[in-house]
C-alpha cells in the first residue's frame, strides 16, 4: 500500500512544516530589497556535509541578488524520520534568503547538514555567510491556546501509539495522536521492523537444528526462580515430548516456549506477568496486522542474540513484512500502513506533529487529557473522555535520564550516541512519575558496543566487531569478544570514552571500496572518520600514539592468535584471519551507543499504568518502549516490535472501552 507523495507528505507533518515557513516569511520577513550591490556571484554551487548517516549534498542556485533554489541532491539518511527535514529546511532557506533557520524536531542532525553544506554554497557563490546565519530569525507569534477533545487521547507517532489509534478507532473511539517530531514513526522507523512470535505454525517455515535441540534441553532443565517458569517449563515439556513424537523437522515452538526464552534471556528478571500476556498475544497481533494490510515476508529471519547469550540466535521466529523496493523499508511500510488504517477506521481520528505532550492533567486521581506544546510555541490543552496512551518512547536518547538511573555503564553521558531518535528522550515518563507512575527496572540499559565515535552508527565501521580494539594509549584493554556490556564498560573506562578498532587488508569489512554501510572508503579517510596506513607505524602516527607501543601491542595480539591463548584477557576465540599482518592497515574511532531502554512503567494485563501501591491510574494506559519489566534486563530481537503492537492493541482497545 503506497501513499500519493503529496499524502505522504501531509501525513509526515512536512506540509505543516512548509506551510509554517511560508506563513513565517509573509508575517515576519520582507522580500529582499531592490538593490544595485551584487550579493551573490549568479549561478549554481554544490557542497557537502556531514548527517546521520554520510554526507548531504546540497547545490543552491543564485542569482545576483536572491537565493532561487535550494536541493538536496544526494543523502543517505534514514527514510521517513529526514523526510521533514529534506523537504522544508531548502524551501526555507528559500523562502526566508536566511540560513539562520530552525532545525526540524526528530531531524535536528539532517537540518543542520543541509543548513552547512547550504553555508559552504552560498561561501562560494560570494555571499555573506556570517549575515545570513546572523540575520534575524523569522518567527511568528504563538497562537491562542487550542482546545480539543477526542474519547482517546494518544502521545506518540510510532509503531506503539499508532497500533493503539487503529485499535481505539476500532472500537468506535474518537482519537486524537500527538507527535512531537514533525514526522511519524518514532524509534519504530529506524528499526528492521522485526515481529517475533512464538507460533508452531509460523515456526514450520523453518527447519529444526542442533543448536535449537540443546537450547530447548538447557531450558527446560534450567532451575525456575519463580511459579510462572516452572509453569512454562512443565508445558514445554509436554510440548517438546509430543513434538518428538511426531517425528516432524520443522522447528519446535510455542507460546510458553516463547515466553520462557523472553525471561531466561533477561536474565530471569523481568516481569513473568508481562512477558505471559504479551507473548500470549504476538500470534493474534500477527493476523491482525495481516487483516490491516500487511503482507508477510514467508522469509523467517534469525534473530540476533542479545547481551545476554543464554538463548543462541538460531531461533528462527523473526517476521516482517515483504520489503518493497519502490515503496521503501519495511519499517517505513509500517508507519504508513498504520497511519492510514487508523485514519480510515471509520471513527474520528486526527494526527498531529509537532505537537509535544508536556503534563498530564488529572482531576480527582483520574488521567483526563494532556497539556501539550506545538514546535511554534502554541499551547495545547487536549481532554479525553475515556483515557490517554502514553507510548512515546523510552529514554534512550534522554542523557539527564540516563545519567539519572545509570548504575552499570562508568558514563552515558551526553558524548554516548543513541541508535533511536533524537526525541527518544522520555517525557512520558517524566510525565507519568509526575502522576504517581510506578517505573521499574529504570537502570537496565541496553547498549551496542561499537559505533563510530563521530557518526554513531556502524555504517562508517571499516572493521569487524571481533578485531583487535586499542584504546588511545595504543594499548589493548578488553577482550574484543566480550558481551555488549563488558566491552561496553570497558571502553567508556578509557580516556575520552574512546576506543580504535583495527583491520588489515585481510580482516577490514571493506568491498569494492565500501564499508560493509555502505559508505565509500576514501571520503571516509579523507573526511577522517577512517584512519588508512601502509604500516602500523605510520597508523600509529596518524592516531597520535607511540609507534612502539602500538606495534608491541599488535605483536602481542599476533602472537596470543599463533599461541591460541590469552592470559591477560581471557579471549578463547583467537582465529588466524583476526591477525594484523598484510597492509593497507585501518583505524576506526568508536564508542558504545545507548540501543534499548528496558525499564519504563508498570502495567498490568489491560495496559493501564500502575502506581506505587500496584493499582491502576484510572485514565491512563501505555505501551512500547515506555513499558517496562519485558525483557528484564536484555532484548531479544524482534520483541520490540511485537510489543508495541500487542500493547498498543490492547491499549487502544482498552482505553476506547474504559468509560
Amino acid at each position: 500500500m503506497k501513499l500519493e507523495s503529496e499524502e505522504k507528505a501531509m501525513k509526515n507533518g512536512v506540509k505543516k512544516i512548509l506551510t509554517l515557513m511560508m506563513a513565517l516569511c509573509l508575517t515576519a520577513c520582507s522580500s529582499p530589497a531592490a538593490s544595485s550591490e551584487k550579493a551573490f556571484t549568479a549561478g549554481t554551487y554544490s557542497a557537502s556535509a556531514k548527517g546521520n548517516n554520510g554526507d548531504v549534498t546540497v547545490e543552491v542556485t543564485v542569482d545576483a541578488q536572491t537565493i532561487t533554489a535550494v536541493t538536496v541532491k544526494e543523502h543517505a539518511e534514514t527514510e521517513g524520520i529526514a523526510d521533514a527535514a529534506l523537504t522544508a529546511i531548502p524551501e526555507a532557506i528559500v523562502i526566508q534568503q536566511s540560513l539562520n533557520i530552525d532545525t526540524i524536531s526528530g531531524a535536528t542532525n539532517t537540518s543542520k547538514a543541509i543548513l552547512e553544506a547550504a553555508a559552504a554554497c552560498l561561501k562560494q557563490a560570494g555571499g555573506d555567510v556570517e549575515a545570513l546565519q546572523t540575520k534575524p530569525k523569522a518567527t511568528a507569534e504563538a497562537r491562542d491556546e487550542i482546545q480539543l477533545n477526542a474519547d482517546v487521547v494518544v502521545v506518540g507517532g510510532g509503531g506503539a501509539g499508532l497500533s493503539a489509534a487503529l485499535s481505539a478507532a476500532e472500537n468506535k473511539a474518537s482519537v486524537i495522536v500527538v507527535e512531537k517530531a514533525g514526522n511519524l514513526g518514532g524509534t519504530t522507523i529506524t528499526s528492521g521492523a522485526f515481529y517475533s512470535t512464538g507460533d508452531p505454525e509460523l515456526a514450520k517455515r523453518s527447519k529444526m537444528n542442533d543448536t535449537m535441540r540443546d537450547q530447548v534441553v538447557r531450558l527446560l532443565a534450567m532451575e525456575p526462580n519463580c511459579e510462572q517458569m516452572k509453569n512454562w517449563q512443565d508445558q514445554v515439556k509436554e510440548q517438546y515430548q509430543q513434538y518428538l513424537n511426531s517425528g516432524s523437522e520443522a522447528m519446535f515452538d510455542s507460546e510458553e516456549y516463547y515466553m520462557l526464552c523472553v525471561y531466561v534471556d533477561g536474565g530471569m528478571t523481568g516481569d513473568p506477568d508481562l512477558i505471559e500476556w504479551t507473548c500470549a498475544n504476538a500470534d493474534e497481533g500477527y493476523a491482525w496486522l495481516e487483516e490491516h494490510g500487511y503482507h508477510w515476508s514467508d522469509k523467517v529471519v534469525i534473530g540476533k542474540n542479545g547481551d545476554n547469550a543464554v538463548i543462541e540466535p538460531d531461533i528462527e521466529r523473526c517476521h516482517r513484512l515483504v520489503a518493497d523496493s519502490e515503496y521503501g523499508r519495511p519499517a517505513t511500510q509500517m508507519i504508513d500502513i498504520l497511519s492510514q488504517q487508523a485514519q480510515a477506521a471509520g471513527s474520528d481520528t486526527s494526527i498531529y506533529t509537532n505537537v509535544a505532550a508536556t503534563e498530564l492533567i488529572l482531576d480527582e486521581g483520574r488521567v483526563v487529557g494532556i497539556k501539550a506544546l506545538g514546535s511554534d510555541g502554541t499551547p495545547y490543552t487536549i481532554t479525553a473522555n475515556n483515557g490517554v496512551v502514553l507510548a512515546s518512547g523510552g529514554f534512550a536518547s534522554g542523557v539527564e535520564l540516563r545519567e539519572e538511573y545509570n548504575t552499570i555503564y562508568p558514563y552515558l553521558g551526553e558524548q554516548v550516541h543513541s541508535t533511536n531518535v533524537a526525541t527518544d528522550t522520555g517525557d512520558g515518563l517524566v510525565m507519568a512519575k509526575a502522576a504517581g507512575a510506578q517505573l521499574i527496572d529504570m537502570e537496565k540499559i541496553q547498549v551496542n558496543k561499537i559505533t563510530h565515535y563521530d557518526l554513531g552508527g556502524t555504517d562508517c565501521i571499516a572493521a569487524a566487531f571481533s578485531n583487535l580494539l586499542i584504546n588511545e594509549q595504543g594499548q589493548r584493554f578488553t577482550n574484543e569478544y566480550g558481551s555488549e556490556t563488558e566491552v561496553s564498560k570497558a571502553i567508556l573506562s578509557q580516556s575520552h570514552y574512546k576506543a580504535f578498532l583495527l583491520a588489515d587488508a585481510h580482516n577490514s569489512n571493506i568491498t569494492e571500496g565500501k564499508t560493509s554501510g555502505g559508505r565509500d572508503l576514501e571520503e571516509a579517510v579523507a573526511q577522517g572518520y577512517v584512519f588508512k596506513a601502509d604500516t602500523i607505524e605510520a597508523l600509529a602516527q596518524q592516531l597520535q600514539i607511540d609507534p612502539a607501543v602500538l606495534t608491541q601491542t599488535v605483536e602481542q595480539f599476533n602472537a596470543a592468535i599463533d599461541q591460541k591463548q590469552d592470559p591477560e584477557f581471557g579471549r578463547t576465540i583467537l582465529n588466524e584471519e583476526d591477525k594484523l599482518l598484510t597492509a593497507p592497515f585501518y583505524a576506526t574511532p568508536v564508542i558504545p551507543s545507548v540501543h534499548h531502554t528496558m525499564g519504563g512503567l508498570k502495567i498490568n494485563a489491560k495496559a493501564q499504568v500502575l502506581n506505587q501501591q500496584d493499582e491502576p491510574i484510572s485514565g491512563l494506559f501505555a505501551a512500547g518502549e515506555i513499558v517496562g519489566g519485558l525483557s528484564g534486563n536484555n532484548r531479544m530481537s524482534g520483541d520490540a516490535i511485537m510489543a508495541n503492537v500487542v500493547q498498543g492493541r490492547v491499549a487502544g482497545a482498552e482505553a476506547a472501552n474504559n468509560d
